[in-house]
Order: C-alpha cells, then sequence, then structure tokens
C-alpha cells in the first residue's frame, strides 16, 4: 500500500467514525462523554477478542 492509499484509507476511516458519532449524537439520549465511554468499551473488547470475524460486503478480488 503506497503512503497516498494509506492516508486515503484512514481518513475514510476518521469519516466513518465520525459519522457514527454524529449519528449517536443526534438520535440517542446519550450524551458525548457517555458516547466515548461506550467507544472506549468497544475498543477494549474487539481487541481483546481472540479472533474477530468480519464479513465484507465489498469485494475486494486478489491482491497479488
Amino acid at each position: 500500500m503506497s503512503v497516498d492509499e494509506e492516508e486515503d484509507a484512514k481518513r475514510k476511516c476518521t469519516h466513518e467514525v465520525k459519522a457514527l458519532f454524529h449519528r449517536w449524537e443526534e438520535e440517542s439520549d446519550l450524551d458525548s462523554n457517555e458516547i466515548l465511554e461506550c467507544v472506549s468499551e468497544a475498543v477494549d473488547e474487539y481487541y481483546e477478542e481472540e479472533e474477530v470475524e468480519f464479513e465484507s460486503e465489498i469485494d475486494l478480488g486478489d491482491e497479488e
């Protein structure tokens, strides 16, 4: 992955996370601190799992 591609991927990830925060702030009764607590807990749980299963809806094809 080139530096530009990596930066683009990081920017897309940041955009998706910000969109998620915005939606939760608008549609839930949680305040920003409560949302951040949930995010912290989710990150801890996600990265503590031994195996993470994920089925992408995006066809990446052969990357070789």
